[in-house]
């Protein structure tokens, strides 16, 4: 799916790593996604990966002056309205962890972190709409939220967002946000098994011809594979780490391979 235009409010629109390694993960990203990259020095060294000359994403280097942080992707919500939005996901429960900044003239944006402690952000476009191209081989295709309590987190993110949610059958606490007709992310409770210690997070899903394939790759690269393939009725999915222990993950749809 191609992108021209800015994303409707609340829609996932971009997606970027900060890592203590640029060089390395962009080696390891080329190699499982095929990325090519364009870095802006004007920008901090700020490192946007494409497919075909379409943007898909961002990448980032630990800051010599910024506290050490984990490795991970970072989900950037669409904003029309980026001041007020902040405002509201304050009301809402949330917290600031960079204030509303400008980007030159591609936009503005906001980091922050949702009542159960996971971190995302808010862009709003300005002459850069966010990724080009989605749902394509090596496009971010789907977000997830892993959370330690779905229930509060649902509510956040639907009234923060202006979305809507529905419930996926099953066993497992799962909530489906869409956008209209749009489904564009879910929200999944954790199970205590998993140890979050109130760590919630964001998960970006890419999409890939061959998940087995993809996997193998990265695993010469240096990556971890978080269990096995498991084959849904949404595809064959497939919990991935890269070198530096960012989060991530793949689909292959069944018209896939």
């Amino acid at each position: 799916m191609k992108h021209e235009h800015a994303k409707p409010a609340g829609y996932p629109t971009w997606t970027d790593l900060m890592t203590p390694d640029p060089e390395k993960a962009c080696a390891f990203y080329h190699a499982i996604f095929g990325w090519a990259y364009h870095v802006a020095p004007e920008f901090g060294g700020y490192i946007n990966a494409h497919l075909n000359e379409h943007m898909v994403a961002g990448m980032v280097g630990h800051q010599p002056d910024a506290p050490a942080m984990p490795a991970a992707w970072t989900i950037y919500f669409a904003s029309h309205a980026i001041d007020a939005d902040v405002v509201k996901a304050v009301a809402l429960g949330g917290s600031v962890l960079a204030p509303v900044m400008a980007v030159g003239e591609l936009g503005k944006m906001a980091i922050l972190k949702d009542p159960q402690g996971a971190i995302f952000g808010f862009w709003q476009a300005g002459t850069f709409i966010g990724s080009m191209i989605s749902q394509d081989i090596g496009a971010m295709d789907w977000v997830e939220l892993v959370t330690s309590n779905a229930t509060e987190a649902n509510k956040f993110y639907t009234a923060l967002l202006g979305a809507t949610s529905s419930p996926m059958p099953g066993s497992m606490e799962y909530h489906v946000l869409e956008q209209g007709e749009v489904q564009h992310g879910g929200i999944m409770q954790a199970d205590p098994s998993w140890e979050l210690d109130g760590h919630s997070f964001w998960v970006t899903y890419w999409s890939v011809k061959d998940a087995d394939a993809t996997i193998a790759t990265a695993l010469k690269q240096g990556g971890k594979v978080n269990g096995g393939i498991d084959e849904t009725p949404f595809g064959r999915l497939a919990s991935l780490v890269d070198p530096a222990g960012a989060q991530f993950k793949i689909r292959q749809h069944q018209n896939h391979g």
